[in-house]
């Protein structure tokens, strides 16, 4: 059907994708074109409070509301959505197992699974896919990647769409559609480096290695916006939601070769926040240790960071100071196209970009499964 509509224009690919922040909910509508995807509506709406705890959705009712006054206030058409889960108690592991027929390992996975889960397997969604059938110096054994995330989470994801009117079509991997929008937005020959994939959120933040496009590393870490916002409230006497502001308007990170001064105000902000840095920088390291440790010495490429605290200003080039590995923020809207009437300024969507890399991620999901012969199809559900 794919390649009758692309051949006989039966009409465009449309894909909406829903990614639910503790901050904020954000939603793309992408339609696949013949020449590049083009971007038709993008909505933005605030988190209520109270709605996430934890990475977790605990109000799938007043959530649900927000996300259905979006899809009115931005006139988007589809009923069906792609949303993701995420967080410390999603687990996308490589194992090693010994060979076995791929009908064979769809039931083994869920008995090995219990030896990585956080949780019991009864409560989780898992699944698998083989990274290397014979691995090398081991031809016995094969690498396989384990995915999970809690039933519940995932349930919960589901009546939040559900309330808000629509379909949800998959439930998603949050790294997964971080690592379908880098790869829409970057070269092929970038793709297949040794990636360092930084989404800096506001509540959690996630590591995620990729190598030659496949995910070989991921780890969630609570180090993230929030922080930096607790640190400056706590030292400065200020409500959260003040230090927010004042995080966004005044806040500047400094870095050593920098010659050119701070404001005394930015100078103050990022004295506070110095530690909360550190930590950040200790916690990436690790990962990077540990990756060395498992792939003999293998070393990471390239950083790119996204995310809404990957908008700090400076902290791409902090962080490139520190690790000593080129950094670059995400862009997954390079290389579209945009409706005229899109409701959002060119230099708005810029600023905007690092932060829809899950959603644009989530909508690339069904395009790409409607055309395989134009895209190399990154999916995993549960």
């Amino acid at each position: 059907m794919s390649f009758l509509r692309n051949l006989f224009g039966l009409g465009k690919v449309g894909a909406v994708g829903i990614d639910i922040g503790s901050s904020n909910v954000k939603v793309m509508y992408i339609e696949d074109t013949k020449r590049v995807p083009q971007v038709v509506r993008v909505g933005l709406a605030d988190t209520p409070k109270g709605t996430v705890k934890d990475g977790k959705i605990v109000d799938p009712e007043a959530l649900g509301e927000t996300i259905r006054q979006v899809f009115e206030s931005r006139e988007i058409p589809a009923k069906k959505v792609v949303s993701a889960v995420s967080g410390q108690s999603v687990v996308v592991r490589p194992i090693r197992l010994p060979q076995m027929a791929e009908k064979d390992l769809n039931e083994a996975i869920k008995f090995e699974a219990e030896r990585y889960l956080p949780y019991s397997a009864s409560d989780a969604q898992i699944a698998c896919q083989i990274i290397t059938k014979a691995i090398e110096g081991d031809e016995k054994h094969m690498e396989v990647l384990l995915v999970s995330a809690q039933k519940e989470m995932v349930q919960n994801i589901v009546e939040t769409i559900e309330w808000a009117g629509y379909e949800p079509e998959a439930i998603d991997l949050e790294p997964f559609a971080i690592l379908r929008a880098l790869q829409v937005s970057i070269s092929k020959e970038q793709f297949n480096q040794t990636i360092a994939l930084i989404d800096l959120g506001a509540s959690s933040s996630s590591i995620n290695i990729v190598k030659n496009g496949i995910l070989r590393h991921n780890r969630t870490i609570t180090v993230a916006g929030n922080n930096f916002t607790k640190a400056i409230g706590q030292s400065l006497n200020l409500t959260f939601d003040e230090a927010e502001k004042l995080k966004k308007e005044k806040g500047i990170i400094r870095v050593d070769k920098e010659s050119a001064p701070i404001a005394p105000a930015a100078m103050r902000i990022f004295n506070v926040i110095t530690p909360v840095l550190t930590e950040l920088v200790t916690e990436i390291q690790r990962s990077f240790d540990y990756y060395r440790s498992r792939y003999r010495g293998e070393m990471v490429d390239v950083i790119i960071i996204s995310g809404g605290t990957s908008c700090f200003i400076n902290i791409d080039k902090y962080l490139e100071a520190e690790l000593s590995i080129k950094v670059q923020q995400a862009n997954p809207l390079s290389g579209m196209s945009f409706q005229k009437d899109i409701g959002f300024s060119e230099d708005r969507l810029k600023s905007l970009a690092p932060e829809l890399m899950v959603s644009v991620g989530l909508a690339m999901r069904q395009i790409m499964i409607a055309n395989p012969t134009k895209y190399q199809s990154v999916s995993f559900d549960v």
